[in-house]
């Protein structure tokens, strides 16, 4: 919003405009599978474990494990999945859990459901608000310098 009736800088909205297409095209497709995984709406079946995965970064360490889902009617079979919110103590190999197949590749939940969609809807928000204030810094006219000095002295009749 420039107040000042400068241009806004062409520079910082195209930053902006591209923060907010970026958060967008990498969460929006993802609102279904994250309302799913909360919900826990999929095929129910049966996780087994078969080895830990961690992934060190920076200092820390974080594990999950992978193994097989087989639905509980046996129409989904898949190898190499990973159980969401499973950590290095959960299971041993070759032990099972109850689990749900929500569509997301490569990962299946607890039957509980999972607030992974938080961050998702998060990140939703922030691009809308960034790609608001690039709309607002360029589609709104800019206010002239007198024009705030008028609207106060002018008395209401």
């Amino acid at each position: 919003m420039a107040t000042s009736g400068r241009r806004p800088s062409g520079f910082v909205s195209l930053l902006l405009l591209l923060a907010g297409i970026l958060l967008f095209w990498m969460t929006v497709p993802n609102l279904g599978t994250a309302a799913r995984a909360a919900t826990a709406d999929g095929p129910r079946g049966t996780f087994t474990a078969a080895r830990l995965v961690c992934v060190g970064h920076s200092g820390h360490t974080s594990c999950e494990w992978s193994g097989t889902f087989r639905s509980d009617d046996g129409t989904v079979e898949l190898a190499g999945v990973k159980l969401y919110g499973s950590g290095r103590n959960t299971f041993e190999a070759g032990q099972t859990a109850p689990a749900v197949d929500v569509g997301n590749a490569g990962r299946v939940y607890a039957p509980t459901g999972s607030r992974s969609w938080i961050i998702t809807v998060v990140l939703v928000v922030v691009a809308y608000v960034l790609l608001v204030a690039v709309a607002r810094r360029h589609l709104m006219p800019p206010s002239s310098p007198g024009e705030k000095a008028r609207s106060i002295t002018t008395p209401c009749r």
